[in-house]
């Protein structure tokens, strides 16, 4: 997941450059600029496994389907094994929901990883803190 469009067309692009150019296909963007069409196909694409990966924004978790009766359900796929949010720049309930697309199936475990910047890591902190303090003193 990432905090806005830009940055996860870059990533993807990013991505797909890494690849053999057959593959570079399966990885795509996904995001609220896209027609409902696009959204439902690469969906598809993503449950059958045709597309690996999806960069997306907080549209992907929101999307939803509209089923029998005019119904609408939100995204239910069950074997998405990993989700990773790049940056800590949302809110904790964000990254649980975000999280919370990974492995709806109960049968199967599911992997979240944050991709934090330094200045979030305690060492980092602390080292930040050792140079100003030693600035103070000079």
């Amino acid at each position: 997941f990432f905090d806005n469009i830009q940055d996860s067309i870059a990533a993807a692009k990013t991505i797909q450059k890494r690849l053999p150019s057959a593959l570079r296909h399966r990885i795509k963007w996904f995001n609220s600029d896209m027609t409902t069409q696009f959204k439902e196909d690469e969906l598809d694409c993503l449950i059958s496994g045709e597309t690996w990966g999806l960069y997306t924004t907080e549209s992907f978790g929101m999307h939803s389907i509209i089923a029998n009766h005019g119904h609408v359900y939100g995204m239910d796929v069950l074997d998405i094994l990993l989700v990773i949010q790049w940056k800590a720049t949302c809110k904790l309930a964000t990254l649980w929901q975000r999280w919370g697309c990974a492995v709806r199936d109960h049968g199967l475990q599911g992997t979240a990883i944050l991709f934090a910047e330094k200045e979030y890591f305690n060492d980092v902190q602390e080292e930040k803190h050792q140079r100003q303090e030693t600035k103070k003193h000079k």
